[in-house]
């Protein structure tokens, strides 16, 4: 057995009657483990999976089977704030190693808005996160395990716990079939251009951005494999990884886009507005980043979002710092422009009144954040749902990091509904926002290996 260095410290545990569960932090760089060997050995955990990597790797965690959750059917950031406190007291924590540096975490975050949840995100809760069984922390190789202390028998905890992770090694990485694309089809484009116009003839001076998404759905033969989406998920670089089960769902998303992230008492976000297409052909990509750096038309896109962030933070923070002029982002099939934040917190900063403040951001919602809002739960087609919506971890102290969940699908048996927006101001042309939105539907593609040159049909039954 593997864990014989953990054993004297299991057999010191004194079990403490008024805590509900049991939480052993495990060292397990003895083991060779990655993502898709634990979906592999959890397959029948379908449901009650997740997994969550940073865009930097600062996290790159996967929780399976949900044993307590914590969720709410308003965001109410001082009821969300006590209910995860006494969650955390729930736990009794103990450390089964010398030097372990993970933290127990809980994965989650919020729907867009409040709109009436249509029957695709019924297994969603408004606010809602999760504490897992098993607990992964691919990037310091450690793990943990919350057990109900009605549940639990001391003896032989250590060797089952090597069981799992030895199994886990072991499990046979078998080829994945893809899913076999059956139909692709835009839902409601005409209309949506319409809406675009309709949102171009509202704005004015007080009312100056609205960020509009539509939906693309895509039918297959059969049911998707999920063992396949982990692997295709594991060859995109360069953004957030949000693979999240919850029943019979599963969304999914590459987001370029942190919302924001607190280490110690320093927050970090990025605006990020202002984008487009990344070509094959060099010369025409360096056009295209010379065109994305001066376009008069980006600039205040992004400009407007980076104000309504540091206007978000400045009530929390005793100092922030970020550059005048947007950098370039580069992802694998867009350009954005960026600006890096960072803020100094506030000792009584707490990250649900951050979250509850800063989102939608301007480059999600619109400017000013209300109406925006306002005006796409009136008039978007559709339940946005976790698209564009807050998604990430959090711990028992005020440490966290959330994503925008953007290039994203949600799927469920045989169909997946992939979701893209654009930021619509005075100016903004339909048909090349359209174009614009189309782009941003690639990665959900090429995770499916849906290619784009396949027959596209609109639900009214037009050829797009």
């Amino acid at each position: 057995m593997k864990l014989q260095s953990s054993r004297t410290f299991i057999e010191n545990i004194s079990l403490d009657s008024a805590r509900q569960y049991l939480t052993l932090h495990i060292p397990m760089d003895e083991y060779n483990i990655d993502e898709e060997k634990i979906f592999t050995y959890f397959n029948e955990s379908k449901g009650s999976r997740y997994w969550f990597k940073s865009k930097d790797s600062t996290y790159n965690v996967v929780g399976i089977n949900y044993i307590e959750s914590m969720w709410r059917d308003k965001f109410q950031p001082e009821a969300t704030a006590d209910s995860k406190k006494a969650l955390f007291q729930k736990l009794q924590q103990e450390k089964l190693g010398d030097d372990l540096k993970s933290k127990l975490s809980l994965f989650g975050g919020t729907l867009f808005d409040d709109k009436d949840t249509t029957d695709e995100w019924n297994d969603f809760k408004m606010v809602e996160f999760h504490l897992p069984e098993w607990q992964f922390d691919l990037k310091k190789n450690e793990v943990f395990l919350t057990r109900s202390k009605t549940e639990l028998n001391m003896d032989g905890l250590l060797e089952e716990i090597d069981e799992v992770l030895s199994g886990i090694e072991s499990a046979e990485i078998t080829e994945k079939e893809k899913p076999v694309v059956k139909s692709k089809r835009d839902i409601f484009p005409n209309e949506w251009k319409l809406l675009v116009e309709e949102a171009v003839n509202n704005l004015n001076d007080e009312f100056k951005k609205v960020v509009l998404a539509r939906q693309k759905l895509i039918t297959f033969e059969s049911k998707a494999k999920r063992l396949y989406l982990i692997r295709r998920l594991k060859d995109e670089a360069d953004t957030y990884t949000i693979y999240y089960e919850k029943g019979k769902s599963t969304f999914v998303s590459k987001t370029p886009e942190k919302l924001f992230s607190i280490d110690g008492e320093q927050l970090t976000t990025n605006a990020i507005a202002g984008s487009i297409q990344r070509v094959e052909d060099t010369r025409e990509n360096n056009i295209q980043k010379e065109f994305l750096l001066n376009d008069e038309k980006n600039l205040f896109e992004h400009r407007v979002v980076r104000e309504s962030i540091v206007n978000d933070i400045v009530p929390f923070s005793e100092g922030l710092n970020y550059k005048k002029n947007p950098l370039l982002m580069e992802n694998k099939y867009i350009y954005h422009l960026f600006t890096p934040i960072q803020a100094m917190l506030k000792k009584d900063s707490d990250e649900f009144k951050i979250l509850k403040q800063i989102h939608p951001t301007p480059a999600v919602g619109g400017l000013p954040k209300n109406l925006a809002k306002d005006y796409i739960k009136e008039h978007e087609y559709g339940t946005r749902g976790l698209y564009a919506a807050p998604l990430g971890i959090i711990h028992e102290d005020k440490e966290c990091e959330f994503a925008v969940g953007l290039r994203s699908m949600l799927i469920s048996a045989r169909s997946a509904t992939l979701f893209a927006g654009c930021g619509i101001v005075k100016g903004s042309d339909p048909e090349a926002e359209f174009l614009e939105t189309e782009v941003k539907f690639t990665p959900m593609l090429n995770v499916l290996e849906a290619t784009t040159n396949e027959l596209h049909t609109s639900t009214n039954g037009t050829n797009v």
